[in-house]
């Protein structure tokens, strides 16, 4: 299940998993997440991981074309396993973004959603889409190939 809406400042996913709640809010603060962050061509590296409210993380996208794009932030809440709020922002940039995952127990799994919101432009937005997408999707292989 996808389901993405959006607003000037606001883009939302919200995903379905085949996981516990535990499991999928467990993977947003484990080194795994390099594994999975980025579309799909990216491949992710953690370079800083601080799961802590006031804690830092870093984490670098090795893009197809070799070139490196690093985004970091600190955690601003953990509820777990039901919520994370964090800040996001691109090296290359000077304005903070905010990110909130809500994870909801559907079942034997859990429903994802994802609210990204602060962007300075639709354009901003909107760039981020494929990026979510990919991520969360990544994210699911992820859980699927770690549950056996």
């Amino acid at each position: 299940m996808t389901d993405v809406s959006t607003s000037a400042a606001v883009l939302s996913m919200t995903r379905a998993y085949d996981a516990s709640p535990e499991r999928v809010f467990d993977a947003w603060l484990s080194k795994s997440w390099g594994e999975w962050a980025g579309p799909r061509e990216v491949r992710g590296e953690v370079a800083l991981l601080e799961p802590r409210v006031g804690g830092r993380y870093r984490v670098i996208m090795h893009l197809p074309d070799g070139k490196t794009m690093v985004v970091g932030g600190t955690y601003r809440e953990i509820v777990r396993p039901t919520k994370l709020v964090l800040s996001w922002k691109w090296e290359h940039e000077e304005q903070d973004t905010l990110v909130t995952l809500t994870f909801r127990a559907r079942g034997n799994g859990t429903e994802l959603t994802l609210r990204h919101e602060g962007f300075a432009s639709p354009e901003r937005r909107d760039n981020h889409n494929s990026g979510w997408s990919g991520t969360l999707d990544k994210l699911a292989t992820y859980l699927a190939k770690a549950a056996g």
